[in-house]
């Protein structure tokens, strides 16, 4: 005979009562907000590094004050009944190669929630878990797999923490999780590229603001989730391949998006609905409650099983009670799985729903929403009365999602479960088996908690500028924020401003120049009535009309409409056209580039389909075609795809699409970057796990800027070139003193380098002797110092021993050695100062050699009769004109512009 709610509740209370008094171990106390805490965790905005083994006791309840990331070898070790409170903007991120080992028990869960009393979804952040599993988004990068002992399948990073995972090992161990209540996070549980040695069961994620599990790739089961009053119960993508038994998800009537949504691709692009490995769990025993009301922002759409993007899985033994929307296929891919068979959906039992389906299909769907849901072939059926299907209906204070005897639930057909070690019982419909005896009680009871209304979701204020080092600040881009849907454009001088709810707020970046990649560190902590503020820097190619001339010892090369042209000395075949002979007119190089960088005697640039390729001086590997050897004709750099090049002296550096990058040539001072100075034929990745934004080579040293803006320089330094504040050479990377961010980077010189601010200031190190810095001096300086003009630059091109920069109006300025002309201002004196270029053009880009400047003018503007007409940008080029780098059929110089690169046109 079944037993009424109450009468189930005394048996429960007397259950646990009995097992608590027969335990070793006390139940854990119940924190309130004047609790001490025997342990504090952290510290508040910075990351707190495990890296050995780490045990949160059970008998201390524990506060975390700030982010604690699980490194690699460490392992975190939390006890049964251990309470974890954590302050706003904490987390807990586990890498691939790290491990938590969170073990509660029936008796004694570990619970997580956060410190504040009014407690609202998303006062911090969850638990990130990252494998080495396979999955279907990223680049072909990751690292060794334990275990496969396998490298180069994909990876990509988690927004939160910039956490790195996937991998080649599909039977990754990230440890155990066990008995865990997370409660009030921004995600509850983000299983990323765990793999099927992870043991994850008996979790409630409780309030979260988003899902409260994300499955992102990976081979990981589940068993036994109670997810309730989440934003949405479980989500997963990117190739997940597990299997999944008994999930429970009762939503909030006024606040949910979705029960369950099922994904392949992690966008909607065409690439990544159809990307391999394709998701494809095998599901059995799920109960979603997805009722809504006109109160719940979503209701329109609210959406109990939603299945898109191309996942594929198979599906059975599912109750959908009461939902708005009961399913939801969303695409062509998806459908295409339906199709073929590896997408599946039966014995499922709806009941009340208002409408069956969201009303369309993908296109090329054999069937609707609706007609799945009601097909007899498949045991699938809707009914129309809701009530008595359920001991309780919607009750998030007192949950029973057992059947009630006799209903359609407890007698509708069940299928099977798989024949294998990893399903348990027998067959029925939902996520609870209906009641059997007097000792029948729900997997999810005694260990689980209710889900009272929360305070209301305080806000706060983010704000920043987006820009590029390649392209300054970014006007008219999208900012929104991924939660909410809160989303601004920024101004013309790259700055937004959000109102999103307080916690940690991830924000997406959009409507960007082509070719431009989103910034990595998109996360950041929002707390309630304060401004908290993100800048976001983009890694974009060099805009049109930029980077189109560079200029090296004697020789220029330029990128006009026409195609790719080189002038001047050709002694090392650096014109490309497969001679050795000097020409003072341009000579057509047959390979089409999109940007250019020229060396001391030779030169590297990037095609359309981003490749890198080299000629001129080969023999100290400059070329990185593995040869060692000179080319009067482009050759190929293996490796790619890449995103810029650049070419030092005797050595050439080039950025990966992914902001990795990779030297070749000359090592003699380590600038390479590697951590020797062994020369190499090829290219040799740079030290470091760094994501760099764009990257410049000097005739002995390289610099680069990383994705936040920060300064990193290597190589020879005897004269402060990588601004450390030493004179020491340096094999690899190290920080420009100062903490300066920066926009934009110059290297090269003979031994300066020079970036600008995001307030276009710029700043100058190395070399002074000919006042290249422009700070009034001539002494060199092993720190940046700031250069003295009371305009703002931008564009900063660097010659041998002087400076070239665009100011307001598009005036060129230039400092540094004047003997040949070179700073452009009528004169052959050296200026320690920044003096105008004297010409009545204006300037789109400059690039700067030995002894020689030239720069691309903006074409004009005018009409006549109602059309508009733009005249073509041309070159202009001052300084020394000795072996013809003017391109003009003559070496006469010249201490002002002149026309340069006869018949060449750009754009």
């Amino acid at each position: 005979m079944p037993i009424s709610p109450a009468c189930y509740m005394l048996v429960l209370i007397a259950t646990l009562s009995l097992e608590a008094a027969g335990s070793a171990t006390a139940r854990p106390v119940e924190v309130t907000p004047a609790t001490v805490f025997a342990r504090h965790v952290g510290i508040a905005g910075v990351v707190t590094r495990i890296a050995g083994r780490e045990l949160w006791r059970g008998d201390t309840p524990i506060q975390l004050d700030g982010p604690i990331e699980v490194a690699s070898g460490g392992t975190l070790i939390i006890e049964a009944g251990t309470r974890v409170e954590a302050r706003v903007g904490s987390y807990i991120l586990v890498t691939r190669d790290g491990r938590i080992e969170a073990n509660g028990t029936l008796f004694e869960p570990i619970q997580m929630t956060c410190t504040v009393s009014a407690k609202y979804p998303g006062c911090w952040g969850g638990i990130v878990v990252a494998g080495t599993a396979r999955i279907n988004s990223g680049t072909l990068t990751s690292p060794v797999s334990p275990r496969s002992v396998a490298g180069g399948c994909l990876q990509t990073v988690d927004p939160i923490g910039s956490l790195a995972f996937g991998g080649c090992n599909d039977a990754d161990d990230s440890g155990v999780l066990r008995y865990l209540r997370i409660e009030y996070a921004e995600r509850g549980l983000h299983l990323a590229g765990a793999g099927s040695e992870t043991i994850v069961e008996d979790i409630q994620a409780n309030r979260t603001r988003n899902e409260g599990v994300l499955v992102t790739g990976g081979t990981v089961s589940l068993r036994e989730l109670f997810l309730t009053a989440n934003g949405t119960g479980l989500r997963w993508t990117g190739g997940w391949r597990g299997r999944g038994q008994s999930i429970a998800v009762q939503q909030d009537v006024l606040r949910f998006a979705a029960g369950i949504v099922g994904q392949n691709g992690t966008t909607t692009s065409a690439a990544a609905v159809d990307a391999l490995p394709r998701s494809q769990p095998t599901l059995f025993n799920l109960t979603i409650i997805a009722q809504s009301d006109p109160a719940n922002p979503n209701d329109a759409t609210a959406r109990a099983l939603v299945l898109e993007r191309g996942t594929a899985g198979t599906l059975r033994n599912i109750f959908l009670y009461a939902p708005r929307i009961g399913l939801d296929i969303g695409g062509s891919s998806t459908c295409t799985q339906i199709a073929v068979g590896t997408l599946t959906l039966r014995n499922v039992l709806t009941a009340g729903a208002t409408a069956l389906g969201e009303g369309t299909t993908g296109v090329g769907c054999p069937s609707t929403e609706a007609a799945y849901l009601t097909s007899a072939a498949d045991q699938n059926t809707a009914i129309t009365g809701a009530a008595g299907q359920l001991l309780s209906t919607n009750d998030l204070f007192l949950p029973d999602l057992r059947p009630v005897a006799g209903s359609a639930l407890a007698t509708n057909a069940s299928a099977p479960l798989p024949g294998d070690q990893f399903f348990r019982g027998t067959a029925f419909i939902g996520a609870v088996a209906a009641l059997s005896g007097f000792n029948s009680i729900p997997w999810f009871s005694g260990w689980t908690s209710p889900a009272p209304p929360p305070a209301p979701i305080p806000t706060g204020t983010l704000a920043g500028v987006v820009s590029s080092p390649l392209r300054g600040l970014l006007g008219l881009v999208r900012v929104t924020d991924a939660s909410s849907g809160e989303t601004t454009l920024t101004s013309a001088t790259g700055a937004y401003s959000l109102t999103v709810a307080a916690g940690t707020a991830l924000l997406d970046v959009s409507d960007l120049p082509t070719g431009c990649l989103l910034p990595q560190t998109r996360a950041a902590l929002v707390e309630p009535s304060i401004t908290a503020t993100l800048n976001l820097t983009v890694n974009c190619p060099p805009p049109p009309g930029t980077a189109r001339v560079s200029v090296g010892d004697g020789f220029a090369c330029g990128l006009p409409e026409q195609g790719t042209f080189c002038w001047g000395d050709n002694s090392a075949g650096q014109l490309g056209n497969g001679t050795i002979t000097s020409t003072t007119l341009p000579a057509v190089v047959a390979t089409a580039l999109t940007s250019i960088s020229v060396g001391a005697q030779h030169v590297c640039g990037v095609t359309v389909g981003s490749d890198v390729r080299c000629w001129g001086a080969g023999t100290q590997g400059q070329l990185g075609d593995g040869a060692g050897v000179t080319r009067s004709l482009p050759v190929t750099v293996s490796g790619g795809p890449y995103l810029m090049v650049t070419s030092g002296g005797t050595h050439s550096c080039a950025l990966t699409t992914d902001g990795r990058a990779f030297c070749w040539g000359a090592n003699l001072r380590g600038q390479l970057g590697t951590g020797t100075t062994s020369t190499a034929l090829s290219p040799v990745a740079v030290t470091g796990a760094r994501q760099f934004a764009t990257i410049a080579a000097g005739r002995d040293h390289t610099c680069a800027l990383d994705v936040s803006g920060a300064a990193w320089c290597w190589g020879a330094n005897m004269q402060g070139q990588l601004g450390d504040g030493t004179v020491a050479d340096r094999a690899t990377p190290v920080p420009v003193s100062g903490g300066y961010f920066f926009l934009a980077l110059a290297g090269g010189g003979d031994a300066h380098t020079c970036a600008t601010s995001p307030a276009s200031i710029v700043r100058c190190w190395g070399a002074n002797a000919a006042g290249q810095l422009g700070n009034a001096s001539t002494v060199q300086s092993a720190t940046p110092v700031t250069v003295a003009v009371p305009v703002a630059l931008s564009r900063v091109a660097l010659g041998r021993q002087h400076s070239c920069a665009i100011g307001p109006d598009a005036v060129a300025y230039c400092w540094g050695a004047g003997a040949e002309g070179q700073v452009g201002d009528g004169t052959s004196t050296s200026r320690s100062t920044p003096t105008a270029v004297q010409a009545s053009a204006r300037f789109s880009s400059l690039a700067g050699g030995s002894g020689t400047s030239c720069g691309v003018t903006f074409g004009a503007v005018t009409a006549e009769d109602n059309t508009v007409i733009i005249s073509r940008r041309s070159l202009l080029c001052w300084g020394s004109n000795a072996t013809g780098q003017f391109g003009r059929g003559s070496t006469l110089s010249a201490t002002t512009p002149t026309a340069a690169a006869t018949g060449l046109t750009f754009p």
